[in-house]
């Protein structure tokens, strides 16, 4: 599940910048798209099996 989770962290992020310079309300999109970034990440540690 972490490649999964990590996987749709990064299309986040990828919408991050597309929304950054393609958007009209640049820096809510971007914000919104970055914590859901950070919330895919913390979800694919958390249900990681091995964290170390």
């Amino acid at each position: 599940m972490f490649r999964y989770y990590t996987g749709i962290a990064i299309m986040c992020v990828v919408f991050a910048v597309m929304a950054l310079f393609f958007s009209d309300h640049r820096t809510t999109m971007t914000t919104i798209f970055l914590a859901m970034a950070a919330a895919f990440e913390a979800i694919a540690f958390v249900t990681a099996d091995s964290r170390w």
